[in-house]
């Protein structure tokens, strides 16, 4: 996604306005769209010239709101535009399209592995993978940072999943698919034969995963999957394989986009970027993930009827919380528009909020906090060497191209 600054008075026309078109993320201007609906149109119907329309909210407290309500707006009916038009099989099975009470139970589970204590325990690997990254900066030849972060939480997640060093790639192509099936580097034929025949390969890849751990038990995270309790009994195959796919695509975009998108920011004002004097690594962590915002939007589906800014929300109605929106919202961030790493309070929600929100988020603080450190200590200076070329999805904000020329400090 294009990342603007449009000025504090610029607006479109509500009827010119599709959130739901791809190109508005990657030669259009999602910001000034986002900013006019929360001047005018805080809670904004999204018609659809064929299939169903959807609800937007784009005010940082709507979005907290529609995020935490789970009594009010679920997730089991679906979690982004893509799904809309169509039955969530994963509902219920899957940690991520499951509700509290039962949400709670996976959580507490599943998320041991990922507790801030738990992720200190991959530091090591994280800076090997990070300096694995960097290393063909290293030739003083352009680099493509993009390239070369976005096998990072991948790299990460195959670790902890237990799976061999060399299914990274292939796992990696195949999510991006699934994520962004129109994307022309990784469509193979209509949208919808992309993201399914990917999602298809990524849980019969798993199916034998999980077989394998049948054989042989380990103590890696599929491992673990197999012995979680849900209500009493043991997941289910089916269970334990979409768990792994929706960890497997939770991987994929936030800590590579955050680089990248910081990248662009510094040095798009004058062409060369230098990283600033002062740049507290945790506070740059954090706002990175802010000004990124890597996932646009989550979707949820209204229980019963609900009235937000006097609108009448439908029970069965989707409702859409743009997360990139919020996170430029004037009322709660100062000068929304400027990357600012000195920034604080940040109430950034890119993990989301409330019982969904992210359960990788300190696994991606850590990607991230290391990735700037080594970043910051081996390069003095880069500059933009070609076109970023951004992912194609309404989904996922992800540069998946960034060549750089780049000054080392020694």
């Amino acid at each position: 996604m294009r990342i603007s600054r449009p000025p504090a008075d610029a607006q479109v026309r509500l009827d010119d306005i599709d959130l739901a078109d791809v190109g508005l993320y990657t030669d259009g201007d999602a910001h000034l769209v986002w900013q006019t609906l929360r001047a005018r149109c805080p809670v904004f119907w999204q018609a659809q010239p064929s299939g169903e329309g959807f609800w937007a909210v784009t005010r940082h407290p709507d979005v907290r709101r529609v995020l935490a309500e789970y009594e009010t707006f679920t997730s089991e009916r679906g979690t982004a535009i893509a799904m809309l038009d169509a039955h969530d099989p994963s509902a219920g099975l899957m940690m991520q399209a499951t509700d509290p009470p039962r949400h709670r139970q996976y959580r507490q589970q599943i998320g041991r592995h990922f507790s801030a204590f738990a992720v200190t325990g991959l530091t090591e690997r994280v800076r090997s993978f990070v300096r694995a990254a960097l290393e063909p900066a290293m030739d003083g030849q352009p680099w493509d940072v993009a390239e070369s972060f976005a096998r990072l939480p991948m790299a990460v997640a195959a670790v902890m999943m237990g799976l061999p060093e060399k299914d990274v790639d292939p796992l990696l192509k195949l999510a991006y698919a699934a994520l962004a099936p129109r994307d022309p580097r990784y469509r193979s034929g209509p949208e919808k034969a992309t993201s399914t025949f990917a999602h298809y390969d990524i849980i019969r890849y798993f199916s034998e995963q999980v077989a394998s751990r049948r054989e042989r038990p380990a103590s890696d995270l599929i491992g673990h999957l197999l012995s979680v309790e849900i209500d009493g009994g043991l997941l289910t195959e089916e269970a334990i394989v979409l768990n792994c796919l929706s960890l497997l695509l939770g991987a994929v975009v936030t800590t590579s986009h955050a680089i990248n998108a910081t990248i662009i920011a510094l040095a798009e004002p004058g062409g060369e970027g230098h990283w600033p004097d002062a740049m507290p690594v945790r506070a740059a962590v954090e706002e990175a993930l802010r000004w990124s915002s890597p996932v646009t939007h989550f979707m949820r589906r209204a229980r019963r009827d609900v009235e937000m800014h006097g609108t009448m929300i439908r029970a069965g109605d989707a409702v859409t919380a743009w997360i990139a929106s919020a996170n430029r919202d004037e009322d709660v961030f100062e000068r929304p528009y400027a990357l600012d790493f000195q920034r604080s309070p940040n109430r950034h929600v890119t993990f989301g909020f409330g019982s969904h929100r992210c359960i990788g988020s300190s696994l991606a603080r850590l990607m991230l906090q290391h990735s700037f450190e080594l970043l910051v200590s081996e390069i003095e200076c880069f500059e933009i060497a070609g076109t970023p070329y951004h992912l194609v999805s309404n989904e996922i904000a992800g540069v998946v191209s960034l060549p750089l020329s780049v000054k080392l400090r020694r």
